[in-house]
């Protein structure tokens, strides 16, 4: 585990019970507002949350359609949450760069304020598209700031915080996961600090 894992495992088991109060909390409800609202799904579709936290996010998406709800987290503390309050979501502790689940397994795959938060995010992509099926969906929320911004969190504000923040995306950086990875892109959502992108496994 490197110090980037252990240091997001301090920092979210220690807000696991207050995460939706958290400053974190607070500032990624808009992005799953708005990932909610653009997420395509159909009843009996089969979804997995990267990164769930404290699992509002899939239990929000279950509750729009009659999905079966997997989520992924790599604080322990916060699946317990998960498990607590959502008792008919299938969650397990994991990071987000080695999925627990076999090939062609998802319809969807989402993840929310979550990528910067990896070391290989490449390692994210690849599996992402092993897991889905063809055709499948792939949905990645993640702060947008200007290159200036970006710089100064890579590198004065993230290591003092210690909170597991790896390094934030430009929003063509964003795409060309997307491209290099073997996707589609079929959505685009940008406004101030939110960019969403969609891709289907092709």
């Amino acid at each position: 585990m490197n110090k980037h894992e252990k240091d997001s495992l301090r920092k979210y088991d220690s807000i696991a019970q207050s995460y939706d109060t958290s400053l974190d909390g607070k500032f990624t409800a808009q992005f799953k507002l708005k990932m909610l609202e653009l997420c395509p799904l159909s009843d009996g579709d089969t979804v997995l949350d990267v990164g769930c936290g404290n699992g509002r996010l899939i239990n929000s998406l279950k509750q729009k359609n009659l999905i079966k709800a997997y989520g992924i987290d790599i604080s322990s503390q916060m699946i317990n949450e998960c498990r607590e309050r959502y008792r008919n979501i299938d969650f397990q502790v994991s990071n987000g760069e080695r999925l627990p689940f076999n090939d062609n397994s998802f319809d969807t795959v989402i993840i929310c304020c979550v990528l910067h938060h990896l070391n290989n995010p490449q390692g994210f992509f690849l599996e992402a598209h092993r897991v889905l099926k063809t055709g499948g969906t792939l949905i990645v929320g993640e702060p947008c700031f200007p290159a200036i911004a970006r710089l100064f969190t890579d590198w004065i504000i993230s290591p003092l915080l210690k909170a597991g923040d790896n390094k934030l995306f430009s929003h063509q950086r964003l795409k060309r996961f997307f491209v290099e990875n073997g996707f589609s892109i079929t959505q685009i959502h940008k406004k101030g600090v939110i960019q969403i992108v969609s891709g289907l496994k092709i």
